[in-house]
């Protein structure tokens, strides 16, 4: 397959270069065409505004830069420039399961697991380490199309995050205590999403189920799930073949397509 690299950017970042990912990613398929943009309001956006366009799907789209990064109900994502991992995969799947997300958070657990002790998947598209929230991920479809992007904290130090989030959010710098080269995150994550998506293709998402599972966050805990101003505790069992959340309520089984999870505390001894 012919490999071509699309450079949108004024300033020249090494680590993360197109040229450099294509030479170090042993993808078959995926991320073989690039655009690298030095700045860029949603690597998702960008991603959906070029399958508008007529691209083709499995293009990688990453961001030195997100100034408008989107996460779950309308919420933002910020990145730090320089030290964050922010890209989007643009994809034209078989079949569109919300299941993605978990598979991509499968695929950055299996990449890193190495080099980050700890990593969990937080229901329904977040990667957690050490129980601070590492990465968040989000699938956008229009039409035959999807774009799935992926926010990760690599080089982070502290400072970098907002007083607002500082207690909740980690990085892979701070977790192990060195730096690391973005560009060698980004190709594990991509070569593992592979590996994981070709599967998807061929045999849906259930079959992934038992693997999601042993690495459900708060699986058979008592949790809170907050979805459209309402709450409902229970005990989370773990996934449906199609990625919905069970819980047990009352004694109950209960599914939910969306919603915020919360660890519930424990009632103050009397």
């Amino acid at each position: 397959m012919k490999k071509e690299a699309l450079t949108v950017a004024s300033s020249a970042m090494q680590d993360i270069h197109p040229a450099r990912i294509l030479a170090l990613c042993q993808t078959r398929h995926l991320a073989r065409r690039i655009i690298l943009f030095d700045a860029v309001g949603s690597t998702n956006a960008a991603a959906m505004a070029a399958a508008a366009a007529g691209a083709a799907g499995e293009m990688l789209f990453i961001a030195e830069e997100q100034r408008r990064g989107k996460g779950r109900k309308g919420r933002s994502w910020l990145s730090s420039k320089g030290k964050s991992l922010t890209f989007s995969l643009l994809l034209r799947p078989p079949r569109k399961e919300e299941g993605l997300t978990a598979i991509l958070a499968l695929a950055v657990i299996g990449a890193l697991g190495d080099s980050a002790k700890g990593l969990a998947i937080k229901w329904p598209n977040d990667v957690f380490l050490k129980g601070k929230k590492l990465g968040g991920i989000l699938a956008e479809s229009r039409d035959d199309s999807v774009a799935i992007g992926l926010g990760l904290n690599v080089n982070e130090v502290a400072e970098d995050f907002p007083s607002e989030i500082a207690g909740e959010a980690i990085s892979m710098r701070i977790a192990a205590r060195k730096k690391f080269d973005r560009g060698l995150v980004l190709c594990r994550v991509l070569v593992e999403f592979e590996r994981l998506y070709d599967r998807f293709q061929e045999e849906g998402f259930a079959t992934f189920r038992e693997e999601i599972e042993e690495r459900l966050l708060y699986r058979g805990k008592g949790v809170v799930i907050h979805d459209g101003g309402t709450s409902l505790a229970g005990t989370m069992i773990g996934i449906t073949n199609d990625g919905r959340l069970r819980l047990e309520v009352d004694g109950t089984e209960r599914v939910f397509s969306s919603g915020d999870l919360t660890l519930r505390e424990k009632p103050p001894r009397g």
